[in-house]
C-alpha cells in the first residue's frame, strides 16, 4: 500500500528559499511555461540556494573517484538530488562524494530542454559521479509538452465505462496506458532524450502506471485482453474460440454480438461484459467471474510493457554508444539496481522520530526480496521518497532527521543495503539550508573510505547475537576476506531525541575462535579504535569502547572461524492483491525460496478472492520452528490457523485491538512459535476470521535439507 498522492504543498519546516523556488516551478507548470522563461526562473532560485554551498565540512579529496565507476554494484554512496538545473545545484549534489545523483533529473508534467543542461552529466561525470535522470510511467497531463487532444485521448486509460479518468482525483491529470504504443513510446521519447544529454542512471517511476481498480479499461487493454485470453485458454489449454467452456466458466456468450462482435472470444468487449453483468461499480468483486484473469492480465502485461520499454531503452543507448543503468521506484525486474522509497517502513510518533524498534531484520528482507526480484545480485537503495505532498521526512524537525541519518541510514548499510542520502528534494529539503551537509558527508566519507566493508562483505545473520545492552540493532558480516568479521552496531538509545554515549557495550558472537586482532570503526570517529575479544564458553565476547552512534567491530583471524547463527527473518511486502503462489521451500539454513511472494496480508473470509495463503515445504531432520511476528488485524478480527500436512495443529484467536482497521498499525507486534516435527512437511498458515491479519515476519529455526 502506498500513500496517496494528493495536490501539492509546502510542508512545515520548508526552506523559504526552496519554497520559494517551488513556487515559481509549480507557476511554471500550472501555465505550461517552458524553456528559456523555466530555466530562467529555476536557475535564480537555485543560484539562491546553491550560493551557501561553498561554506561547511568538504569531503575528503583523497575519497574522491577520478571517473565513475565502470559497473553499479562498485557504486557504495548514492544520494537523491532532486532537481539539477544549475550549476549551482550541481555544486551542491557533488559536495558528498556521491558515485550516483540520483534523479538530478526528473520529468514530471513539463518537461526541459535537456539538451540545454548536457554540461551536468559531463560535469558530474569529470568529478567521478554517475548522473541520474529519470521520469514517470503513469502520469499523463492534458496539453503536456504539446500533446494533442488526439494524441491524449489515445494515450490516455479509461475506466469501465469508456470514460477518462481523473488521476489521483486532479483535473487534467490522466494516467497513461501500457497497452497503448503512442504512449509506451512516449515514455521512451524522453528516456532518448534525458540519454542523448548524457544521463548515465534512469529512475523510471510508477512503471506500472499506478492505475486504480477504476482505471485500465481503454480500448487497446481490451485488445490485449482479448489476446491475454487466447494465449492462456487457447493456446494454453485448448480452447477454440467458440468454446462452450467460455459460457461454462466464465459466462460469456459468443453468441451475444454485443459482447463478442464476430461471434468468437477474439472480438471480446470486456466492457460491455463488465455492464451486461452489473459490474461497472465493482469491476474487480469477487461475483464477477473473470476479475481475477484480468487481474492475471494486468500483472503479465505490465511486465511484459515494462520488459519492452527497459529493453528499448538500453538497445537505444548502444545504438549511441552509450550504457544506461536502469531502476524502477519499488522492486523489480530487468533492472540494474532496486531502488525504493523507505514508506511503510518509517517510525514516527507525535511527530517525532521513534527509535524503539529494531528494524535490521525488515531492511535485510527488502534487500534478499529485491535481489531475487532482479534475479541476480544487484545493489538495493532505499531512500525518501516525496510524492506530491512530501514525505515525513520533512514533517519531523530536522535534529530528528540527523538523528535517522546516523541511525537507520547505518542500519540499512549494516542490513546490506544502501540508503541514498537527501541533499535536495522538490518540496523544500536542502541538507545545505537545513544544516545537515555536515552529517550527511560524515556517513558518505566513512562509506567510501570502507567500501571494501559494503561491496566485497556479505551478511551472516543477526541471531543469536546476545548482548545485555538494550537499544541496540546487530549484524555480523563476513568482511572482505574469509578469515574476517565485521560485527555492526547501531545505537538506538535516546534522551530527549538526542543519542546516549554508549559505554564498555559487550556482545556474545556464536563464533568458537580467538581473533588475533580487533579494532572499531565508526563515522564518528577520524581514526579506528582498538575493542576487546574474549574467547569464553565457545562463544566470542566482543567489547566495545565509547560509541554513539554507529560502530562496526572488524575481527581477524588466523582462518576463516565457523559461525553458528540461525535462520533470518523474513519480512514480506503488505500488498492488497491476491498472491500469485502459495508454495514456498524452506532452504538450508532456514531462507526461503521465492521469498518475494510472500504477501504480508493474511486475509480471512471477507475478502476470499484475495485469499492465497501460504504453504512452506520443509525437511527438517530434527525439527525445529516457525516464527510468525503478527503486526496488526483488521476491526473485524483474524483466527491464525496453523496446519502441519493439511492437519489443524493451532489456533490463535486475534481480535482487533485498536479499531483502526489500518494494516500500518502496530497493535501487535507479538511473536507466535510453531512446531515443525521431524522431517518432510508442508506447513500451512491460514486465517479463517473475518478479515485480514498482516505479518510483520517470518522466520524458521533448525536444521533445514532440501525438499
Amino acid at each position: 500500500m502506498r500513500l496517496e498522492r494528493g495536490k501539492p504543498r509546502k510542508p512545515k519546516n520548508a526552506v523559504p528559499c526552496d519554497a520559494e523556488r517551488l513556487f515559481y516551478v509549480n507557476l511554471a507548470e500550472k501555465f505550461c511555461v517552458k524553456g528559456p522563461v523555466f530555466l530562467a526562473a529555476a536557475c535564480l532560485w537555485s543560484a539562491a540556494v546553491g550560493g551557501a554551498a561553498a561554506a561547511g565540512p568538504e569531503f575528503p579529496p583523497e575519497l574522491r573517484r577520478s571517473q565513475p565507476v565502470a559497473r553499479i554494484e562498485q557504486a557504495v554512496v548514492y544520494t537523491v538530488n532532486e532537481v539539477i538545473s544549475s550549476d549551482a545545484d550541481l555544486d551542491l549534489a557533488l559536495q558528498t562524494g556521491a558515485d550516483v545523483l540520483i534523479r538530478g533529473w526528473f520529468k514530471w508534467r513539463q518537461a526541459v530542454d535537456y539538451s540545454r543542461l548536457a554540461r551536468h552529466p559531463a560535469r558530474a561525470r569529470a568529478a567521478g559521479a554517475l548522473f541520474g535522470g529519470g521520469l514517470t510511467c503513469s502520469a499523463l497531463y492534458d496539453g503536456e509538452n504539446g500533446l494533442t487532444e488526439a494524441q491524449l485521448l489515445d494515450m490516455a486509460t479509461r475506466g469501465p465505462d469508456g470514460r477518462l479518468v481523473n488521476a489521483w482525483n486532479q483535473p487534467g491529470c490522466r494516467h497513461g496506458s501500457l497497452s497503448s504504443p503512442a504512449y509506451r513510446e512516449y515514455v521512451l521519447s524522453w528516456s532518448r532524450r534525458q540519454i542523448d544529454a548524457g544521463a548515465d542512471y534512469l529512475f523510471m517511476d510508477e512503471i506500472n502506471a499506478a492505475l486504480s481498480e477504476r482505471e485500465g479499461f481503454d480500448d487497446h487493454a481490451i485488445r490485449d485482453f482479448q489476446q491475454y485470453l487466447g494465449r492462456r485458454f487457447g493456446d494454453g489449454d485448448g480452447w477454440t474460440p467458440t468454446d462452450s467452456r467460455w459460457r461454462q466458466q466464465f459466462q460469456v456468450d459468443a453468441a451475444d454480438r454485443a459482447i463478442c462482435p464476430d461471434g468468437t472470444i477474439g472480438s471480446f468487449q470486456y466492457r460491455e461484459y463488465l455492464r451486461r453483468g452489473g459490474y461497472l461499480e465493482r469491476p474487480h468483486a469477487a461475483n464477477n467471474p473473470l476479475a481475477r484473469v484480468w487481474r492475471d492480465f494486468r500483472r503479465e502485461r505490465d511486465d511484459r510493457a515494462w520488459e519492452w520499454l527497459t529493453g528499448a531503452i538500453r538497445d537505444y543507448a548502444r545504438s549511441q554508444g552509450r550504457a544506461v543503468f536502469l531502476s524502477a521506484n519499488g522492486l523489480a525486474k530487468h533492472v540494474d539496481l532496486q531502488v525504493l522509497g523507505v514508506w511503510d517502513l518509517w517510525r514516527a510518533q507525535n511527530g517525532r522520530v521513534d527509535l524503539a524498534e529494531n528494524q535490521i531484520f525488515d531492511w535485510h528482507s527488502v534487500v534478499v526480496s529485491g535481489v531475487e526480484r532482479a534475479g541476480r545480485p544487484v545493489p538495493v537503495v532505499f531512500f525518501h521518497d516525496w510524492g506530491f505532498n512530501g514525505f515525513p521526512w520533512v514533517e519531523v524537525p530536522v535534529e530528528d532527521r540527523r538523528l535517522w541519518l546516523r541511525t537507520r541510514a547505518a542500519e540499512i548499510y549494516a542490513a546490506g543495503g544502501f540508503f541514498a542520502f537527501p541533499v535536495r528534494g522538490p518540496w523544500g529539503p536542502n541538507a545545505q539550508a537545513d544544516g545537515l551537509m555536515g552529517d550527511i558527508i560524515r556517513q558518505t566519507a566513512f562509506y567510501r573510505k570502507h567500501e571494501d566493508l559494503f561491496l566485497k562483505g556479505r551478511v551472516l545473520g543477526f541471531e543469536p547475537l546476545e548482548t545485555s545492552a538494550g537499544d541496540l540493532s546487530l549484524a555480523l558480516w563476513q568482511a572482505d576476506a574469509p578469515n574476517k568479521l565485521a560485527l555492526h552496531l547501531v545505537n538506538r538509545q535516546v534522551s530527549q531525541q538526542r543519542l546516549v554515549l554508549r559505554s564498555n557495550v559487550s556482545v556474545r558472537l556464536p563464533v568458537a575462535a580467538q581473533p588475533k586482532a580487533a579494532s572499531a570503526i565508526s563515522p564518528d570517529w577520524p581514526a579506528a579504535r582498538a575493542a576487546r575479544a574474549n574467547l569464553s564458553g565457545g562463544w566470542l565476547q566482543v567489547t566495545v569502547p565509547d560509541w554513539e552512534a554507529y560502530a562496526v567491530v572488524l575481527l581477524e583471524f588466523d582462518h576463516p572461524p565457523v559461525v553458528r547463527l540461525s535462520g533470518q527473518r523474513i519480512a514480506p511486502a503488505a500488498l492488497w492483491e491476491r498472491p500469485s503462489t502459495n508454495q514456498f521451500r524452506v532452504l538450508p539454513g532456514g531462507n526461503v525460496e521465492n521469498r518475494g511472494g510472500l504477501n504480508g496480508f493474511l486475509q480471512g473470509r471477507l475478502h476470499p478472492d484475495l485469499s492465497n495463503p501460504p504453504t512452506f515445504l520443509v525437511n527438517a531432520p530434527t525439527g525445529g520452528w516457525l516464527r510468525v511476528q503478527v503486526r496488526s488485524v483488521a476491526t473485524l478480527g483474524a483466527v491464525l490457523e496453523y496446519l502441519v500436512d493439511e492437519r489443524l495443529v493451532k489456533t490463535l484467536p486475534l481480535p482487533d485491538r485498536d479499531r483502526r482497521n489500518d494494516p500500518r498499525a502496530r497493535e501487535y507486534v507479538e511473536v507466535f512459535d510453531f512446531a515443525i516435527p521431524p522431517g518432510r512437511h508442508r506447513l500451512a498458515l491460514r486465517n479463517s476470521g473475518g478479515d485480514w491479519l498482516v505479518v510483520g515476519w517470518f522466520a524458521f529455526s533448525g536444521e533445514f535439507r532440501p525438499y
